[in-house]
C-alpha cells in the first residue's frame, strides 16, 4: 500500500515540460530587451493591406491600425509597436511574409527602445 501511495505522489509531482517551458520563455521575454516595429512607406503596398496586416498581426484595434497606416502613408513611417525583440522579430517576419505573398514590398524595421 505504501508504495502505490508514493507512486502517486510521484506522478502528481512530475513537471509538464510544456507548462515549465512556456513559464521559461514568458520570464526570458518579459527581460529582454523592447525594440520598435518601424512600418515604412512604399508606392506599391495598399492602404487596405497596411490596415489588416496592423489588426490581424500587430493586434491594434481598427482605429488605431488606420491612424498607423495613415502616418506611414504621410509622414514615410510609423511606430506600430514596442516589444520585446524575440515577440518582435516574429511579427515582423509574420507580417513581411504575408505582404510577400501578396506581392506587396511594405518593410519594416526594429530599433531598439531608448
Amino acid at each position: 500500500m505504501i508504495m502505490e501511495r508514493n507512486a502517486f505522489v510521484t506522478a502528481t509531482l512530475v513537471s509538464r515540460p510544456d507548462v515549465d517551458k512556456e513559464r521559461r520563455l514568458d520570464d526570458d521575454t518579459a527581460l529582454e530587451k523592447r525594440w520598435k516595429i518601424i512600418a515604412h512607406d512604399d508606392p506599391v503596398t495598399t492602404m487596405e493591406f497596411v490596415v489588416r496586416i496592423m489588426v490581424q498581426i500587430f493586434k491594434k484595434p481598427l482605429i488605431l491600425a488606420e491612424a498607423i497606416m495613415w502616418q506611414v502613408h504621410t509622414e514615410g513611417m510609423s511606430v506600430v509597436d514596442v516589444l520585446p525583440r524575440t515577440e518582435a522579430e516574429r511579427r515582423v517576419g509574420q507580417a513581411t511574409m504575408a505582404a510577400r505573398l501578396e506581392g506587396f514590398p511594405f518593410r519594416f524595421t526594429l530599433e531598439p527602445e531608448a
